[in-house]
């Protein structure tokens, strides 16, 4: 009897350590099967990625950053790298690695260059039009230099900057006028504290009729008899001039096939990715790949023997560079410094043909540190 129910508990025991395995296999189903339908709901919640995208304002106001969200563009102070992404997160998904081209408003108060500045001499103003050494219209004037930047400069890469000088001509302008200790004056391009010229001072300078001055010569040179008879002196004047020939400076830009000018704020086109996240799909995140991104061609094949007859890089055994990575890796450097003038501590993202017994195209992610090409990988 004993040794019946001895029997009876081992074949219980077994029955239970029998059933564990089909409950760890329920509760993985089950965790399969939520996170299938964590997937499902982030797909519905989202739009697959197109090819190509711009930004609206409500894409703008996505960002967790105040300026972003107000202003409707990236800067300095909250840079594309850093909020853009989050945007994207909230509305679009995509294959892991997929690429998606992105188009975004930057602001970026352009660099004058008043010193280095090119003036436009009367010819040219004359060749577009302006006998009298001026314009009269900002947007005409930006229009033609324009045209005349597109005949006669020459830029040999897309993003060249050029400062240019051109009188303005205005009436009715109010200018601002510092008079120092000595009653020597300066021109000013504004000042808060300045001190607005009243109808009795205009009058008492001669000037009361319009209340205005003809020119800024007579500006500067009657604030600065004003200020001496009134001892107010160093002070600065707010006044009207009648006539003004003003030097303005526009920043232009070569975009690789015209010559604009440059805004504050600009569109910028940058390529991002997307990381899938296959354990937690919320962790997924579109990010900007730091790499230039360059696809060989004949110029760069025809830098070897081994790679100039088939364009390709031949990656079997016995050949150049065969299996060996590093060669391989050595042999695209030197691509890459001769055609492409690459700079050190830049990841390059380099499409190449190969062979292997069969044609194919791939990628290859390298970095140049002290002179020595290298694989780059994540743990560098």
């Amino acid at each position: 009897m004993k040794k019946i129910i001895f029997l009876l508990a081992i074949v219980l025991g077994l029955l239970h350590v029998a059933c564990d395995p089909m409950e760890d296999i329920k509760e993985e189903i089950e965790d399969i099967q939520d996170m299938q339908d964590e997937r499902d709901r982030f797909y519905s919640e989202l739009e697959a990625a197109p090819e190509a995208y711009t930004l609206t304002d409500e894409d703008y106001e996505l960002s967790s950053n105040d300026d972003v969200a107000n202003y409707k563009n990236f800067s300095a102070n909250a840079l594309p790298k850093d909020f853009l992404p989050e945007i994207l997160i909230q509305k679009f998904y995509g294959e892991n690695a997929q690429a998606m081209m992105i188009t975004y408003d930057y602001y970026e108060r352009p660099t004058v260059d008043e010193d280095g500045a090119r003036e436009i001499s009367e010819d040219e103003y004359a060749e577009m039009g302006n006998n009298y050494g001026s314009f009269s219209d900002e947007d005409e004037a930006e229009y033609l230099i324009g045209k005349l930047l597109d005949r006669k400069e020459y830029a040999d890469e897309s993003g060249v900057e050029m400062t240019v000088s051109y009188i303005l001509y205005s009436t009715g302008e109010t200018r601002y006028v510092k008079v120092n200790a000595d009653f020597s004056t300066e021109l000013l391009d504004y000042a808060s504290d300045a001190i607005e010229v009243t109808e009795d001072q205009y009058e008492s300078l001669g000037n009361g009729r319009y209340n205005n001055f003809d020119d800024i010569d007579q500006a500067q040179e009657r604030l600065a008899l004003l200020a001496e008879t009134e001892g107010t002196a160093p002070i600065t004047y707010s006044c009207v001039v009648y006539r003004n020939y003003i030097n303005t400076y526009v920043v232009y830009m070569y975009n690789g096939s015209n010559w604009i000018v440059k805004q504050s704020v600009m569109a910028v086109s940058e390529e991002l990715n997307f990381a899938l996240d296959e354990d937690n799909i919320r962790n997924s995140y579109w990010w900007a790949d730091p790499a230039i991104k360059i696809t060989l061609g004949t110029e760069d094949y025809n830098l070897f023997d081994e790679t100039s007859y088939y364009q390709n890089f031949d990656l079997r055994s016995g050949n150049t560079p065969g299996t060996d990575r590093s060669l391989l890796v050595e042999m695209v450097g030197e691509m890459l410094d001769t055609n492409y003038s690459a700079v050190e501590d830049q990841q390059y993202l380099v499409t190449y043909a190969y062979y292997d017994g069969s044609n194919g195209s791939t990628t290859i992610r390298v970095i140049k540190t002290g002179g020595v090409w290298a694989e780059y990988s994540d743990e560098e």
